[in-house]
């Protein structure tokens, strides 16, 4: 299935921050060596940065669900990861292609398959990263907490799902708005206050009144792996 991995070193640039707005942000990379030119596709990847190693989605292409653009880019999405990276030097090898780049009718649609590119990146890595207690299926928009189904909006879904995927990784109220209603919050976060609010009551009474979302004090929130609610087990590959 893998030959030899290709390694590519580039320097993190500015992108159009279109990644933020579905739930995904990722780092745009400028190549600073091209001795091997990767052919176009989504692969699972692994990242060093500050000599320390990260697992991430690498997609080589045009960006045709974004825009019109003829140009070839790559775009790093690391997994459980969040912070500023910008003019940062980036060492990325790709294992394993996942699939070819594709259209998809909507950011909605882009979001799901760059969810599910998470989840097989995650197999093929052998992640034991996300809690068992509480499982989210994006195919099916379905949470359950020791297989007892709790019924969640489309908003509810999507603000859990992204602190799930990235287990004690903390989002700013701002970052989640984006990522959720898809457009930039302009300071209002009360929609996302009031949605973890309703998160957090559907869930209790299947958590032993705990709370999976930790709020950290005057920026966000994030996914509390270590609490009683996850009992900070793993999931078995």
């Amino acid at each position: 299935m893998k030959e030899k991995n290709i390694s590519l070193c580039g320097k993190v640039a500015h992108g159009r921050g279109i990644g933020k707005l579905v739930g995904s942000p990722t780092a745009n990379l400028e190549i600073l060596s091209k001795e091997n030119t990767p052919i176009p596709g989504v692969y699972a990847s692994s990242v060093c940065w500050k000599e320390k190693t990260y697992y991430a989605v690498t997609h080589i292409g045009k960006r045709p669900t974004i825009d019109n653009d003829e140009n070839i880019s790559i775009e790093v999405h690391l997994l459980n990861f969040n912070q500023d990276i910008y003019g940062e030097k980036l060492l990325v090898e790709l294992y394993i292609k996942l699939r070819e780049p594709q259209k998809f009718s909507d950011l909605s649609a882009l979001l799901n398959q760059i969810r599910r590119d998470c989840i097989a990146t995650r197999e093929f890595f052998n992640l034991g990263d996300l809690p068992t207690t509480l499982y989210m299926d994006i195919e099916k928009h379905k949470v359950s907490v020791e297989n007892t189904e709790v019924f969640l909006s489309t908003k509810e879904f999507d603000i859990l799902y992204l602190l799930y995927s990235n287990p004690d990784v903390t989002f700013s109220k701002g970052q989640i708005y984006q990522a959720v209603w898809h457009e930039f919050s302009n300071d209002y976060f009360h929609a996302v206050e009031n949605t973890i609010y309703q998160i957090r009551k559907k869930l209790r009474p299947y958590l032993n009144d705990m709370d999976c979302i930790k709020t950290v004090v005057g920026y966000g929130y994030k996914f509390q792996l270590n609490s009683k609610a996850s009992r900070a087990s793993q999931r078995s590959r």
